[in-house]
C-alpha cells in the first residue's frame, strides 16, 4: 500500500515543481544594460499641478558602475502624448533641479542594490502620467546613449 501511494505522489510531486519552476523564470521587464528599472508609485499631490514619480533602478552588473543619466532628454510622457521636463530629480543622495541646468546626472551603482530615482514634474494640469523616458550612456561604449521607455501603468 506504501509503495502505491508512493508511485501516485511520485509524479505528482514532479509535475507540480515543474510548474512552479516555469512561474520563477517569467521574463523581467524594463532592464537595459544590465540595469532593471522598477516603478514604485506615481503620485499626483493634492492641487493636481506637481505630479511625483518614484523608481528603483537595481545594477546587475558584478562591478560598481558609473551610472550616467541625461537629465534633459529623460521626460515624462502624458496620456496625450505630451512630454514633460522634470523639476527635481533626485537619485539617492544626489538631487538635481531644472533650474541648475545641470545636463547629466552622475551616480554610482552597486550591484543587486536598488537606488530610488524621485522625478518630480510642475506645472502638471491633472493629466495622467502614461510612461518615463529615461536616458542615460551605454556602459561599454562612452558616448553612446540608451533611450529606455519605462510605462507607469
Amino acid at each position: 500500500m506504501k509503495r502505491l501511494i508512493y508511485f501516485l505522489f511520485l509524479p505528482l510531486c514532479w509535475l507540480s515543481s515543474y510548474e512552479l519552476l516555469a512561474q520563477e523564470q517569467e521574463p523581467v521587464k524594463n532592464i537595459q544594460d544590465d540595469i532593471q528599472v522598477d516603478v514604485k508609485s506615481v503620485k499626483t499631490h493634492a492641487d493636481g499641478d506637481t505630479i511625483s514619480i518614484a523608481l528603483f533602478l537595481i545594477s546587475y552588473q558584478m562591478d560598481p558602475r558609473e551610472f550616467k543619466l541625461n537629465t534633459f532628454a529623460t521626460q515624462i510622457v502624458d496620456s496625450e502624448g505630451g512630454k514633460h521636463l522634470f523639476s527635481t530629480m533626485k537619485m539617492g543622495r544626489v538631487f538635481v533641479r531644472l533650474a541648475d541646468r545641470q545636463n547629466y546626472l552622475h551616480y554610482l551603482l552597486d550591484e543587486d542594490v536598488p537606488v530610488p530615482l524621485l522625478i518630480q514634474v510642475g506645472d502638471w494640469n491633472g493629466k495622467k502620467a502614461s510612461k518615463v523616458i529615461l536616458v542615460f550612456e551605454d556602459s561599454t561604449e562612452e558616448g553612446r546613449f540608451i533611450t529606455q521607455e519605462v510605462d507607469l501603468f
